[in-house]
């Protein structure tokens, strides 16, 4: 046992002394750091007091011998301070300068400087992708294909351009994202993305060429540069995000990964707010070509913010020069999802969360003009309030999350969730079902918030790519389904449906949210049963598994 001794090291100390944290002895065996001994028969105190005063050999320290007086056998014992004290973080006095408060509020939020530059990159790059979304829709619906019978048909292909990649790569990314280095990955990612943002232009606008002149694709060509623009953009995010996940693990401090995860999901929330409005000023204030320049520039913030952290070597899933063996490494990673009772719960919480949200999307304009008889220029107010909720949501995880635990959070989060679904679904007037809306939001992102910190103090550094891999893209599949399902249910099954239980009508909108909302309620008291134990013993923020939740259950960590 090696401990630190005055800067020096000393190889006399004791393991007891080591553990407990207690101070080191001396070459001479007595106790630095303090005016007191330890009890020892009067004869052997006696000849270490010889000892010290004769010739003895001066200790391998080079300080000299300290007589320390006898402490008789009884008195308490008492332990001296460690020479280094942990110090605790600096506070700005309120009577500090506005400039020294605003740096120490950033000091507290950014945690240290790799993580401002993730953080701010990540903040740019979210508005950018939901104003993109929204400005790619409005362009394409607007001016690409107006007047044309198969326009939605159209749109519906954007969407599904950008989920399928999610889906069918996600899964499969991951693998190599456990392999390569996270940061280097990010930046190889976010430089392809800034390229093929770049490209997107060419359908976009006419432009002239010499020798020829002006040139314009045809219609079918700039669908399927678009279509496959948003694919590639796609496809090189499922490597993207993993790797930013991993990354955080290695630049921020256990003890503050939760709250970099909060604060992420922060953004998200703000990005839903402000995205849309942006890409609307952006399509029909300043032109299409705009959002493009700045969508490509968002791509290039990620890139330099990327560049600037100086992170340590990650782990990876293969050692040097080991070669890899995809399938086997595929399953290894699907299997510790499924044998690990925290990744497990957390999977389900997120499927049925996702599958709730799908059905809103899909049905919620039907529900504003049919069950709330609102115009449908009130749809837009359903999706503005759902995205303040999100906002307070992240928010309030961020304050409450370590008081009252995240696994007893995550169980609220879905129970609440799915009752205040059923609560909207059999509304009638408008502002009422707002509420309903925003609270469904605060509830629904405190579940997606929640779930983020608790699987990364769950997985192991060289799994969390694999994790992310799993997870997300089978909460996008639920998604995907839910608006199949619950399309397909009004449409044929549910077509004219009217019934009355206790008083209370149901449709066949209202019928699809009250089912997803008692799924959503049956998913929080799964989670509940099955994270009883770390509810009572919460996974503790510094990383390591919860003592009742170890090997498959809890998971290690490195």
């Amino acid at each position: 046992m090696v401990c630190d001794d005055g800067g020096r090291l000393s190889s006399k100390c004791f393991h007891q002394a080591d553990m407990l944290k207690l101070p080191c002895l001396d070459a001479q065996g007595l106790l630095e750091g303090d005016s007191i001994s330890m009890a020892l028969p009067p004869k052997r105190q006696a000849g270490r007091r010889d000892r010290a005063d004769g010739n003895a050999s001066p200790n391998p320290a080079g300080r000299p011998n300290v007589r320390l007086p006898f402490r008789p056998v009884g008195t308490p014992v008492r332990y001296p301070a460690p020479s280094s004290p942990p110090q605790a973080a600096p506070t700005a006095p309120a009577t500090a300068p506005p400039g020294r408060r605003l740096q120490h509020l950033a000091q507290v939020a950014f945690i240290n400087p790799n993580f401002a530059w993730l953080w701010w990159g990540q903040a740019i790059s979210s508005v950018g992708d939901y104003a993109w979304d929204t400005a790619l829709v409005l362009w394409v619906a607007t001016f690409l294909v107006a007047g044309q019978s198969w326009a939605p048909l159209a749109v519906s292909g954007l969407v599904l351009a950008a989920t399928l990649p999610q889906v069918v790569v996600g899964p499969l990314a991951g693998v190599f994202v456990d392999r390569w280095d996270k940061r280097r990955t990010m930046v190889s990612m976010a430089a392809l993305q800034a390229i093929v943002a770049v490209l997107l232009v060419l359908p976009a606008a006419s432009f002239s060429l010499p020798l020829i002149g002006r040139v314009q694709l045809p219609l079918s060509w700039r669908l399927g540069v678009v279509y496959t623009d948003v694919v590639l953009l796609a496809i090189f995010a499922q490597f993207f995000i993993p790797a930013q996940f991993a990354l955080i693990k290695d630049i921020v401090p256990q003890k503050r990964q939760d709250q970099a995860l909060e604060t992420f999901q922060a953004i998200q929330g703000l990005a839903v707010i402000i995205g849309p409005p942006v890409a609307a000023v952006l399509v029909f204030g300043l032109g299409f070509g705009w959002a493009l320049v700045l969508n490509a520039l968002s791509f290039v913030v990620v890139l330099l913010a990327t560049l600037a952290i100086q992170a340590p070597p990650s782990a990876h899933s293969v050692a040097p020069g080991e070669a890899g063996h995809f399938s086997r490494e595929f399953l290894d990673g699907v299997g510790y999802v499924a044998g690990h009772v925290v990744l497990r719960t957390i999977l389900v919480a997120e499927v049925l969360t996702w599958l709730g949200f799908g059905a809103l999307q899909s049905l919620g304009y039907f529900f504003v003009t049919g069950n709330l008889h609102a115009p449908a220029s009130d749809y837009g107010l359903l999706g503005a309030d759902f995205g303040v909720g999100a906002v307070v949501g992240a928010v309030l995880v961020t304050v409450i999350g370590q008081r009252i635990g995240l696994a007893r959070l995550l169980w609220i989060g879905l129970v609440t969730s799915g009752l205040f679904v059923i609560v909207m679904s059999h509304l009638t007037s408008l502002y009422p079902a707002l509420v309903a809306a925003f609270l469904f939001g605060v509830s629904t992102t405190a579940v997606i918030v929640t779930a983020g910190p608790l699987a990364l103090d769950s997985t192991s550094r060289e799994f969390v790519g694999r994790v992310t891999a799993v997870i997300n893209p089978l909460g996008r599949l639920a998604a995907l389904l839910s608006v199949a399902l619950a399309g397909s249910l009004v449409s044929t099954v549910l077509r004219g449906f009217h019934a009355s239980v206790l008083g209370i009508s149901f449709g066949p909108v209202d019928s699809v949210f009250t089912g997803f909302g008692l799924l959503a309620v049956m998913g929080g008291i799964y989670t509940r049963v099955s994270l009883r134990d770390l509810i009572v013993r919460p996974l503790p923020s510094s990383g390591e598994p919860s003592p009742g939740l170890t090997g498959a259950e809890g998971g290690t960590k490195p």
